[in-house]
């Protein structure tokens, strides 16, 4: 037996667990199209402002850090003054290039049987396996229960789409 309060505390957690995986996984947007690296200080022995640790170095936690987009360097053709085709070679952000989608919960529901009764003034569930049959029918090893879970795109953020466009508007100034 479990407390009915118990199984509804139990449900949420699982759902508001999972909930939070989705939003982690939003959030990994940032290291899949952004690279970490730490903040130039203005001391003595620190190196030029806007020097970048090299790639897959580890910043120390703590330190401040700056995220710097991921880039990739493409030609792009382009006419000149005299009207002759030349590449041009284009700085593009990745997430310029990729239609960002994220996921949410939308919506769970839960169905399952079971018995309730009150016991010592406290609602109480009870996931019993009912045989259908006489005393030679072995009981199901399981409880039936259904569970819908209902994942649908999240609209992106107005931050991360005014990011977006300002990149693009970059991009945009590179190949006009």
């Amino acid at each position: 037996m479990i407390s009915f309060k118990s199984f509804v505390t139990a449900i949420h957690e699982a759902i508001i667990g999972a909930s939070d995986a989705l939003m982690d996984k939003n959030v990994g947007l940032l290291d899949k199209y952004f690279t970490e690296t730490p903040k130039p200080q203005n001391t003595a022995g620190s190196g030029p402002p806007g020097t970048a640790r090299a790639p897959g170095t580890p910043v120390a936690p703590g330190t401040a850090t700056t995220l710097v987009p991921k880039t990739v360097t493409l030609e792009y053709p382009h006419l000149n003054a005299a009207g002759d085709v030349e590449n041009l070679e284009v700085s593009v952000p990745l997430i310029t290039l990729v239609p960002l989608s994220m996921s949410q919960i939308e919506k769970a529901t839960l169905t399952a049987d079971f018995d309730i009764e009150i016991i010592d003034g406290e609602l109480q569930l009870n996931f019993t396996n009912r045989s259908s049959g006489g005393i030679f029918h072995k009981k199901p090893e399981t409880s039936r229960a259904k569970l819908e879970i209902t994942i649908t795109p999240q609209d992106t953020t107005e931050g991360l789409k005014q990011l977006v466009e300002g990149y693009e508007a970059i991009l945009k100034r590179q190949i006009s």
